[in-house]
C-alpha cells in the first residue's frame, strides 16, 4: 500500500494519515459545497435483501441520504419511547415476521407519536388496506412489484417530501462519485495528475449520512472489491472516527480465509477510506429466509467457527457475530464481515466501557446484556443463536421490547430443537449456557465438536 509518512493524532493511541498534498484546501471546499440537509430514512421490513434494494433506490434519488434498516426479528416493534423525530420517511412492508401485520403496526405507531411520512408496501391489492391507509395522515400505499425509482419519487411528491436535493440527486451524485475518486487517489499514494489510479470506481452501492460505499476495481490485477469513504468533517462525535479507524486497523491484522479480505486504508483529519473485498454471493441472513439443510447449517456454524477461532487468536471478539455479518464468496466459501464494534480482549483502545450494551439483541449473549465485561465466549454463543437459527428458520428468541427480548437471554431455558435435529441439541445447549463457565471455552472446543457431527 502506497501511503504518506506524517501522521495526526484524533485520540488516544488512534493516529491516522495526514494529507501532504497543497491541493487538499480546493477538495475540502468542493466537497463542502455538496453538503446539504440530510434525509433520513428507516425502512421496517424483516427480509435484508429488500431493504438493501429500497437503499439503493433511495441513493438513487436523494445522494445526502441516511438510510436505516430496521429489522423487526432482531429488534422487535418500536414502543412509545421510539424517537420518530429524527426521521424524514418511514417506509414500511405490510408482511412481517410471519403473521404479524404493517398495517397495524402503523395503526400502533400513530397512537403515541407524531409520525413522520409513510409508505406502505403491499404484497397484493387488499381493499381493506386501501381504505384504512387513506384513514391514516401522511400516508401512502404501493404495491412491491411496483415499487421503483420512478414510483418513489412520485409518491415522495405526494407526501410533499422535499429536501432540495432530491431534483439535483443525479448530479450531485456525480460530484461525489468525482470527489471520492480524487479522495481515494491521493490517500493511497496516487497521481493527482494522472489518470493512472490504484483504483476505478463502479459505481455508488450505500450510503449514510457520513460515507459512502462504491463498487470498485484495482488496477494492479483487475480484483473486485468495495471502497467505504468516510468524511471525517460531517461527524461530530471523535469517538465515530475512533472506531472506522480501529476497524481498519482490526481487518488489516487478521489474514484468514474465513475472514473478510482487507486490502488498503487510508485517514487524514478530514478523510477516510477502506477498501475490502465484495461478496458477490450476499450474506447468510438471505440464505436463512429461502431455508437452509441442516448438514448444510453445520457446515456453515463449522466454517464460521474456523473464523472465530482466527480472530480471537489476535485477541479480537466480534461482539456482533449475526447471520448479515456473515457473507458468501463466489464460491461459496464463508467470511466473517463487519468489525466496526469488535474489541481487543485488552481493551487498549478503551472506545467502549463496562456497562454499556453493544451488539444486535437476538445474539446478545447475557453477560453482554448486563453490560459486563466480555471474552471470546461471548462470540460462541451468537454463533449458537446463529446456529439454532440456521436449523429452524426461526430466531431461539421473540420479544416485543428490548428488555423483554434481553431478559429471555439471561433466564429463559435454552431452546429445543425439533425431534428430527436433535443431534445438534448437545451443541445448541452448550454455545447457548447462561453461564459462560458452562460453554465451549474456545472456538477451538466448539470447532471438535462441530466436527464430530457433520456429515
Amino acid at each position: 500500500m502506497r501511503t504518506a509518512t506524517k501522521t495526526a493524532q484524533i485520540g488516544e493511541n488512534v493516529h491516522v494519515l495526514a494529507m501532504p498534498y497543497p491541493r487538499l484546501a480546493a477538495l475540502q471546499t468542493t466537497i463542502k459545497i455538496t453538503r446539504q440537509k440530510t434525509m433520513r430514512v428507516i425502512i421496517i421490513s424483516d427480509s435484508r435483501e429488500y431493504m438493501g434494494q429500497i437503499r439503493r433506490m433511495v441513493a438513487g434519488l436523494m445522494i445526502h441520504a441516511e438510510v436505516t434498516e430496521y429489522d423487526p426479528e432482531d429488534q422487535g416493534q418500536p414502543g412509545p419511547e421510539f424517537d420518530w423525530s429524527v426521521y424524514d420517511l418511514l417506509m414500511i412492508q405490510d408482511r412481517l415476521r410471519g403473521s404479524e401485520r404493517g398495517l397495524a403496526w402503523l395503526a400502533v405507531f400513530n397512537l403515541y407519536a407524531k409520525m413522520p411520512p409513510a409508505i406502505m408496501i403491499a404484497e397484493k391489492v387488499d381493499t381493506f388496506i386501501s381504505e384504512k391507509i387513506t384513514e391514516m395522515p401522511s400516508t401512502e400505499q404501493i404495491l412491491r412489484e411496483d415499487l421503483n425509482e420512478e414510483s418513489l419519487s412520485n409518491l415522495l411528491d405526494k407526501l410533499e417530501v422535499t429536501q432540495g436535493t432530491r431534483s439535483a440527486a443525479r448530479t450531485l451524485a456525480n460530484m461525489a462519485f468525482k470527489n471520492d475518486t480524487e479522495i481515494v487517489r491521493r490517500l493511497s499514494g496516487g497521481d493527482p495528475e494522472h489518470e493512472s489510479d490504484e483504483y476505478k470506481f463502479v459505481r455508488l452501492i450505500g450510503q449514510g449520512a457520513q460515507s459512502r460505499v462504491y463498487l470498485a476495481e484495482r488496477h494492479d490485477d483487475q480484483q473486485t472489491l468495495v471502497l467505504k469513504v468516510l468524511d471525517l468533517d460531517a461527524i461530530d462525535d471523535v469517538s465515530a472516527v475512533q472506531r472506522f479507524a480501529r476497524e481498519a486497523e482490526l481487518i488489516a491484522s487478521i489474514d484468514s480465509p474465513y475472514v473478510i479480505k482487507f486490502f488498503d486504508h487510508g485517514f487524514t483529519p478530514t478523510y477516510g477510506y477502506i477498501a475490502v473485498e465484495f461478496f458477490t454471493r450476499g450474506d447468510l441472513k438471505e440464505r436463512i429466509e429461502h431455508g437452509i439443510e441442516a448438514s448444510t447449517a453445520a457446515l456453515y456454524a463449522l466454517n464460521i467457527a474456523y473464523g472465530l477461532e482466527a480472530i480471537h487468536n489476535l485477541g479480537i471478539i466480534h461482539r456482533d457475530l449475526k447471520p448479515g455479518n456473515i457473507m458468501f464468496r463466489s464460491d461459496d466459501s464463508i467470511a466473517l464481515a463487519d468489525f466496526g464494534i469488535s474489541k481487543h480482549l485488552d481493551d487498549s483502545w478503551n472506545l467502549t466501557k463496562t456497562g454499556a450494551v453493544i451488539g444486535t439483541l437476538s445474539y446478545l449473549s447475557p453477560e453482554q446484556g448486563l453490560g459486563k465485561k466480555i471474552d471470546e465466549r461471548a462470540d460462541i454463543y451468537a454463533l449458537g443463536m446463529v446456529l439454532f437459527e440456521m436449523l429452524t428458520g426461526k430466531k431461539a428468541f421473540h420479544a416485543t421490547t428490548p428488555g423483554a427480548l434481553v431478559y429471555q437471554h439471561l433466564y429463559a431455558d435454552v431452546p429445543l430443537l425439533p425431534d428430527e435435529h436433535s443431534r445438534y441439541q448437545l451443541i445448541i445447549a452448550k454455545t447457548l449456557a447462561k453461564d459462560p463457565e458452562d460453554r465451549f471455552r474456545n472456538a477451538a472446543e466448539l470447532i471438535a465438536a462441530l466436527q464430530r457431527v457433520v456429515s
